[in-house]
Formats: C-alpha cells, structure tokens, sequence
C-alpha cells in the first residue's frame, strides 16, 4: 500500500514538472531540418540551458517542403507536440520554385492561425539568403521577407529577420551551398530566436522584453501580441528617424526601473495595460495602413469643430 502511494506520487510530481516545461517545435524546411549542418535547434536548446530555462526544443523540419505542404502538415505537429510556442520558418523552396509572395505569405498566414488556435505561441521568422551558384537572383529582401512581415503584423506576432542577420560580408561564413546554413549559420539564428523566448536572452534577465520593458512587465511576455505590436511599431516608425531613435534612447534608458516595480505588483500591471491600450490601437492602426487616417482625424476634428464654433458665435443675436 504505501508503495503504491509513493508511486502515484511520484507519478504526480513528474506530471506536475513536465506541465512546467516550455516546449518549442522549429518547424520549417531543410535549413531546419539541419541539412549539412547541425540545426539551430539544438543550439536553442543549449543556449537555454546554459540559461537555466526548464524547456525542450522539438526539431520538426522537413527537407524540400513548400509552405501549402507546411500549412498542412503543421495539424498534426501541434497536435502530437502541443507547444507552448512554435517557430515557423518556411518559403525557402518556394521562393526558389517561383511561386509568388502573396501566396506564400498566405499560406505563413494559415500556420500562424492554426498555431494560435492550437493555443501555441507562433514566431515567424523571414526567408534566409539564398545565393546559390548558377540560379537567378531571388528577390527575396525585396519582395518576399516584406510579405511576411506584414503578415506578421496582421497577426500580431513576433517576426525574426534572420535574412538581415545573416547577409553581408559575413554570408560566406554562414552557408555551405549558397541555400543551407552552417553550424555558424545556425548558431547565429539560434541567438535569434533566444532572444525572444520567455527565458531566452533579455526576458530572462528580468528587465528585457526587447526594449519595450513597460509593456513586457505588465502584459507579462515579450511574445504576447500587444508587445509583439509596440515592438513592431518602434521598428518600423520611431527608429526609422532621428527623433523616434532619440525617444527610444530615453526610453531605454529610464523605463527599467519603473518597470522592475511594475512588474513585482499585479494592482499595477493591470492598471498599466489598461493605459497601454490607446498606445497599442494607433500602433495596430499605424501597422495595418490606418495610420495617416488616424492622423487626418486627429488634424480635422479641431478644426472642424473650431470652425463650427465661429459660425455659431458670428451669427447675429435675436432681438
């Protein structure tokens, strides 16, 4: 008898210990598969334990896949793994087979709401170089990494630009074929990833969240949606300038501490997300093209009120 309470016992704990274990599946194509190469995955994994974070890596890549094939097959991915998060990098093979950039960010579109749904955290990652010797110049910087990052916007996910990461004078020490990754390659994309992930980089340090600390301690996770949002703005609006790089510079340099206290009392932090939220409309207005609409309403209101205003006091008053 007491055998048998021990047992389930230490049936429960285990339970219990696994349920509080992050998992991650890298799903993509060969280049995550770790063709010629050890797969970033399992420098992820590293890089997490050296960080002390309890979590497992789960290397779901598949050689030659095509984002529709992806879009299907990530059903059963969910299903069988059923993730805390999932990283999605797909469309090398598509982009070398010609098919357009509309479809393939509809198809990243498909996975992304399929992970949602599956109650996964998606992070989608851009197409990597591809300059293979003998091919044609593959517009991908141009045409289809911004594809993708628009759909990362629409959903409100974090997007990783592993293609920026890896291009430049350094692209040579990435690749071995001109298409898949090196074991430096790899690392380097690992680091990518881990600086997103709860645990990973930053967000394990207690005051990171990729700059946006505020929002990170009140919302909790540098990958919940209205974060991934503000940070997205910043990248597309205020660093693309001087003054926004300047405001972002005084934010980083003043918001640690605020939200370090922020973070240490939950009264605060939902008092904090209620604040944020006229913040993170105009940045989903601003990322889906409703921005300059935003603006003319801003602008048109006053003066329309104030010229309604003359008109009703210029009037001549009743005798």
């Amino acid at each position: 008898m007491l055998l048998k309470i021990l047992l389930v016992s230490s049936l429960c704990h285990a339970a219990e210990s696994s349920s509080d274990t992050i998992r991650i599946v890298a799903f993509g194509d060969s280049i995550t598969a770790g063709y010629a190469a050890t797969p970033y995955s399992l420098y992820l994994q590293q890089k997490l334990d050296a960080n002390n974070c309890n979590s497992t890596v789960i290397n779901e890549g598949k050689e030659g896949e095509f984002t529709f094939n992806g879009a299907s097959r990530i059903d059963s991915v969910l299903e069988n793994h059923l993730p805390d998060y999932i990283i999605i990098m797909e469309g090398a093979n598509d982009a070398r087979g010609g098919v357009s950039p509309e479809i393939v960010a509809a198809s990243l579109g498909t996975m992304l709401d399929k992970a949602i749904a599956a109650g996964a955290t998606p992070i989608i990652a851009s197409i990597t170089p591809n300059t293979e010797t003998g091919s044609e110049y593959i517009p991908i910087p141009e045409l289809y990494n911004p594809q993708i990052q628009a759909k990362a916007n629409e959903k409100a996910v974090t997007y990783v630009d592993t293609y920026n990461a890896l291009a430049g004078s350094n692209w040579v020490l990435y690749n071995v074929d001109g298409l898949h990754l090196s074991n430096a390659g790899q690392e380097l994309i690992a680091g990518q990833f881990f600086n997103v992930i709860p645990c990973g980089g930053s967000s394990a340090s207690g005051g990171g969240g990729g700059g946006c600390f505020i929002a990170t301690a009140a919302y909790g996770s540098i990958l919940e949606p209205q974060v991934a949002l503000l940070r997205q703005f910043r990248d597309s609006y205020l660093l693309t300038n001087a003054a926004g790089r300047q405001f972002v510079d005084l934010y980083y340099a003043y918001s640690p501490a605020p939200a370090d206290f922020i973070r240490q009392h939950e009264w605060l932090r939902a008092i904090v997300r209620v604040g944020l939220m006229p913040l993170v409309g105009i940045a989903y207005l601003f990322l889906n093209g409703f921005g300059y609409l935003l603006f003319a309403v801003v602008i048109l209101v006053p003066v329309l009120f104030f010229a309604w205003k003359k008109t009703n006091t210029s009037k001549p008053s009743a005798i």
